[in-house]
């Protein structure tokens, strides 16, 4: 009998033909979830190999979805999902609440709390065999504003055994925020989503605003643009909540194993006036050491060459190497 919230086995496989093979097995999952935003539903893809007891739960970022942490395009480099399949963690890819498939409550209900609190019913529901496996080890892992997320979970809730936060840290370069915050536009005025029924506090963003998470010079054009081709609406609301994390996020009391993981050339989390040191993975422990509980092992990494969506540029494998390797050090499959 399946459990509660578990699509039948392989029910993804068209979209990760990779993964699901005798030992890897996907599945959609459908988690209920309530809030101040009312009842809705988080939607997410389960890959795991036979027998695997830790799972990783990957949030993606502003305006993406579950597509950063799978890439359909080029999976062998791209999907991070895969790797950490292939080293024996199962994870759980999930649509943030107000994106992809998820549900979109009125945009001013998803704030960053909401998102939080999203994030905690699923691990939850993880840690009660809803998805078919009692997973008692969880490793949570965002991107940008699923980093900021994960500070947020982790800190107020204290139920995960590590936090990996990828293109994040504990500031933010304003400015550089502001130029891509410009380039926003109402959803409703994206063909893509125009039929969506999303209200104008749903936004997304322009192509060429998109391509600045990148560093052009590290990252495959087609690549890009399959991933523009998966861009999603995010919420006014969300951004703006969000935006003082570094003192709302009760990171000080995350005292788990933490990894922060930076690219050289991301303009968001390494570029000045940030407090961040990209200088060097040790440098940018360092900076991040305070921020976090007096007990957390802090580590660094900086990808050198890699810009804020690292994940799919060329360097995905030394990065993806880098997030599993600190995994296995702390919260071994």
């Amino acid at each position: 009998m399946l459990a509660f919230g578990v699509g039948a086995p392989g029910a993804n496989a068209d979209s990760h033909p990779a993964e699901n093979s005798a030992d890897i097995r996907c599945s959609e999952t459908a988690t209920p979830v309530t809030g101040d935003f009312g009842r809705g539903t988080i939607r997410g893809t389960l890959c795991a190999p036979r027998d695997a007891k830790v799972l990783q739960l990957l949030l993606h970022g502003y305006t993406y979805d579950r597509h950063y942490w799978q890439f359909p395009h080029k999976p062998a480099t791209y999907s991070y999902a895969r790797a950490a399949n292939q080293r024996g963690y199962a994870t759980l890819a999930i649509d943030r609440l107000g994106s992809g498939q998820s549900t979109h409550p009125p945009s001013a209900a998803v704030t960053y709390q909401a998102n939080a609190d999203a994030v905690h019913q699923v691990i939850q529901a993880a840690r009660a065999g809803k998805f078919g496996t009692t997973y008692e080890k969880i490793v949570l892992v965002g991107h940008s504003f699923g980093s900021m997320t994960s500070y947020l979970e982790a800190g107020q809730y204290q139920d995960v055994n590590a936090v990996i936060a990828t293109g994040a840290g504990r500031d933010i370069n304003v400015p550089a925020a502001g130029v891509i915050a410009a380039g926003l536009k109402p959803a409703i005025l994206d063909p893509k989503f125009a039929s969506a029924g999303l209200d104008p506090g749903y936004v997304t963003l322009s192509r060429s605003n998109h391509k600045m998470f990148f560093n052009q010079a590290n990252a495959e054009a087609d690549v890009v643009d399959h991933d523009y081709e998966f861009r999603q609406a995010s919420s006014l609301v969300e951004i703006s909540t969000g935006l003082p994390y570094s003192i709302t996020s009760n990171a000080a009391r995350i005292n788990v194993p933490v990894l922060t993981i930076n690219g050289s050339e991301d303009p968001l989390f390494c570029g000045p006036p940030t407090s961040q040191d990209c200088s060097s993975s040790k440098a940018l422990a360092r900076s991040q050491q305070s921020f976090f509980g007096a007990h957390a092992t802090v580590e660094g990494s900086v990808i050198q060459g890699g810009g804020h969506s690292f994940n799919l540029e060329r360097t995905a494998p030394k990065t993806f190497d880098e997030m599993l390797d600190f995994s296995e050090r702390h919260v071994a499959p």
